[in-house]
């Protein structure tokens, strides 16, 4: 029965929505007679698909830019017109149009000058679409910039670069992990061609899982997220692949210290159907068994992005992508832990007309993670944790005029979660096969928006998700004593005993036992004050129903995915954001100042002595707790000419609070820092030459200290007593990292078909020792105790080769 009201209330949700896009306001209806100009901008080099490109009508001073797949759509009265196409890095176009009938206009843009009978605008005009789009708490950062930056260990990383903008922080020194204006590390949504890469880091979180080489775009959303996106709290991390070079065979990777990456791409039927291949792989355990103090040390990882497109016709077009990445971690054979990420994502554009644009998208997401240990034939075992993901969704943008967009989908989730299953390695073994009880669920989310322009200097968006979380059968939920996995005793949480005379309560096949249904308003505005300047806000509220338990920050196979159920609720969070842009020097420089305020409910919190380790009671070592989250960030960039580059400061404060933790009051964030200071340039000495550097400076972490030592009964051992929750802080982190890049030497006049450079940097320039974690300890002649500070880098030299033909 329940599932039969289920569907129900599915049907009723989405035949709601739809009704409400189709049934518009008849002043939005009621439109002279337009024409419709709708194709597709790329580049003309390699094909691909421009993302966020720009269409302008100089006349009606309008425009529109391109989605995720390159294509426009853009409504206007007859007439005659100048139709300027441009997107930053490329030389912009003008066409002359004559409109009396619906076009379709692709483009192509490239770097050199074109001799048609277009006018081809100097590549230094750059728009002013961060001023006058309806965007806000969104960056977007061209892949080509972010090679530039000095990374780790040479490697391109395009989350260690948004880890340099205002409100992104990394979670450890030289960590893929991020925090997004105080959000947790699992709150933020990272996508690879629509599907969901769970954990986004190799080696400990050193390298993140993106192979810049491989990767097309990326966009960064911090607050006033479309209603396209949900299922996390704080961002949202969309990246794109490359679809592969339709025009002719390409090649390009790179040599550096501790691994080498290799992409290749060409086409299969020219201007029509095309593929890429790119993998990555590291050689630590090439080079370690020759170093005495590592010879004992196996580290490796690799990862593999392949890509297919097909152009069945000018209307439809298939992609298929995937992911296959791995990291395995030993000592001595006797301890390892190892996890991987897999995605697969088969996807149909079509075009229903100049004005309807529909995107169907099957996909496929898996992360599973080991922890073994080896000391012998007698104690030897793994223990394994993984998590499916299937959907299926579909999204579709109805161009209705130039100043109408809707914006509409619908997307089915299935989920199962293994927390744990041991398995012996060795048959002698005496440690016995178990396995924790599987987790299933399933999620269903329909969405729809509004985006109008009304005055000649508002933009509005508005628009919901409606999302909808059960969990399934088959499986068990435990029953407790009192109906709680908790109960207090002299002000500590302890765990509940199950009910000894029904412990558990079994469910059947894809029987629905519980349900949660969110819905999540979004508003995004944008009022235009001239030319140059904006004011903006927005609003929006996220439902998050998956969450990452860990004890630790460090991606080593510690930690599992869990579902809300019947004891954990979903995470939700309100965010409000205003902010002033404006541009200057001809929109060579970018400046914004931001204020947020975000609230969040139901955060999950470890509770004190939490044992998370091969345990179905997961609910009872968590506590529900809420948090709040505030702040300012300036940022100012400059994407143009021979200096680019951007200085980013965010003044902010994170904290939390949960019941009989810290005795009930507001405590610190771990990732709370008050101040974090970002600068980051780029300079081109010559054609062959170019430096770049970055500075981060950052309040340091918050984490408990402890405030008195004692004996009890004269024991030789003291205990220590913490204090307050987080209630002191590591010192500042500070680092500068610098680098500098010579191209080949090129002969003037000549045309070289194959690129190549070499690439030195040094990581932490200064060797500052920035704290990773403390330890407590007694002074060895004093027993004073004392506090140790444990450190990862100093100065981390590198040289990377890198090339293309």
């Amino acid at each position: 029965m329940s599932g039969f009201i289920t569907i129900m209330l599915h049907k009723i949700l989405l035949t709601t929505c739809f009704a409400w896009l189709l049934i518009l306001p008849n002043s939005i209806l009621a439109q002279t007679k337009n024409f419709t100009i709708s194709g597709e901008v790329t580049d003309a080099k390699n094909g691909e698909e421009l993302i966020g490109a720009s269409i302008a009508i100089a006349e009606l001073k309008t425009g529109t830019t391109t989605n995720a797949y390159g294509f426009y759509s853009i409504s206007l009265p007859a007439g005659s017109y100048k139709v300027e196409i441009s997107y930053v890095g490329y030389e912009s176009v003008i066409k002359e149009l004559v409109i009396n009938q619906n076009i379709k206009l692709n483009v192509e843009l490239k770097e050199s000058q074109k001799a048609l009978k277009e006018v081809v605008v100097n590549s230094d005009k750059i728009s002013n679409n961060n001023v006058t789009q309806n965007k806000m708490s969104v960056v977007k950062i061209d892949v080509k910039q972010v090679k530039k930056i000095p990374i780790l260990l040479g490697e391109v990383d395009i989350i260690k670069a948004i880890q340099l903008l205002p409100g992104v922080q990394a979670a450890g020194d030289g960590s893929t992990n991020f925090i997004v204006r105080g959000g947790n590390i699992d709150h933020n949504l990272v996508l690879l061609d629509e599907a969901v890469v769970y954990n986004p880091s190799h080696v400990l979180g050193f390298f993140s899982t993106f192979n810049g080489d491989a990767i097309k775009d990326f966009e960064l959303y911090k607050g006033g997220i479309p209603a396209q996106y949900g299922g996390r709290l704080a961002s949202v991390l969309d990246v794109h692949m490359k679809d592969g070079n339709s025009k002719k065979f390409g090649a390009s990777g790179g040599i550096g210290i501790l691994s080498s990456r290799l992409t290749v791409e060409a086409p299969i039927i020219k201007d029509k159907s095309s593929f890429l291949i790119s993998g990555r792989r590291s050689y630590f355990d090439v080079f370690f068994p020759l170093s005495p103090q590592l010879s004992e040390v196996t580290a490796y990882f690799g990862d593999l992005n392949v890509k297919l497109n097909y152009a069945i016709s000018d209307k439809d077009k298939i992609y298929l992508s995937g992911y296959f990445g791995r990291d395995d971690l030993a000592l001595d054979e006797a301890f390892g832990f190892g996890w991987g990420n897999y995605t697969g994502t088969l996807r149909w554009n079509h075009i229903f007309s100049s004005k309807l644009f529909v995107n169907t998208s099957l996909v496929y997401s898996r992360y599973n993670y080991n922890f073994d240990i080896n000391l012998g034939e007698n104690l030897s075992f793994s223990r394994i944790n993984y998590l499916n993901d299937v959907n299926i969704k579909v999204d579709g943008t109805y161009f209705l005029n130039n100043k109408n967009v809707i914006k509409f989908g619908a997307k089915a989730n299935k989920y199962e979660f293994l927390p744990g299953r041991i398995e012996p390695i060795q048959s002698t073994s005496i440690v016995e096969a178990q396995t924790l009880p599987v987790k299933n669920a399933m999620q269903q989310d329909i969405y729809g928006s509004h985006s109008t322009k009304f005055g000649a200097r508002s933009t509005l968006e508005y628009g919901a998700r409606i999302s909808i979380f059960s969990n399934i059968g088959s499986g068990r939920s435990i029953n407790y004593v009192g109906g709680n996995p908790t109960y207090i005793e002299n002000g500590q949480i302890k765990e509940n005993a199950k009910d000894p005379l029904n412990p558990y309560t079994n469910y059947g096949s894809n029987e629905i036992y519980n349900t949660f249904i969110g819905f999540e308003p979004r508003i995004n505005y944008t009022y235009v004050i001239n030319d140059n300047s904006s004011l903006k806000g927005s609003y929006n509220r996220m439902y998050q129903y998956m969450h990452l338990i860990q004890n630790i920050t460090a991606s080593v196979g510690q930690e599992f995915w869990t579902p809300s159920d019947n004891y954990i609720k979903p995470q939700i969070a309100d965010q409000v954001a205003v902010g002033y842009f404006r541009n200057f020097l001809d929109n060579k420089i970018e400046f914004s100042a931001e204020g947020y305020y975000k609230v969040l409910s139901n955060t999950i919190e470890l509770r004190e002595g939490a044992d998370i380790q091969f345990n179905e009671a997961i609910e009872g070592q968590i506590v529900a707790g809420e948090g709040r989250s505030y702040g300012i960030e300036f940022f100012a960039r400059k994407q143009s000419g021979n200096t680019t580059g951007w200085l980013g400061y965010t003044l902010s404060k994170s904290e939390r609070r949960a019941d009989n933790i810290n005795k009930g009051n507001w405590y610190n964030f771990r990732f709370d820092r008050t101040h974090y200071l970002t600068f980051v340039l780029n300079q081109k000495i010559s054609e062959r030459v170019s430096i770049s550097g970055n500075f981060v400076f950052a309040t340091g972490e918050a984490f408990t200290q402890a405030s008195q030592r004692y004996s009890l009964f004269g024991g030789e051992q003291p205990s220590i007593y913490y204090g307050s929750r987080n209630n002191a802080r590591f010192p500042a982190y500070h680092r500068a990292d610098v680098s500098l890049t010579l191209g080949r030497k090129k002969k003037p006049g000549r045309i070289y078909k194959n690129e190549s450079d070499w690439v030195f940097a040094i990581y932490n320039v200064y060797g500052r020792k920035n704290a990773y974690t403390l330890s407590y300890a007694n002074e060895e002649f004093t027993g004073v105790p004392i506090i140790n500070k444990w450190y990862l880098f100093t100065i981390v030299p590198s040289v990377t080769y890198n090339f293309k033909f």
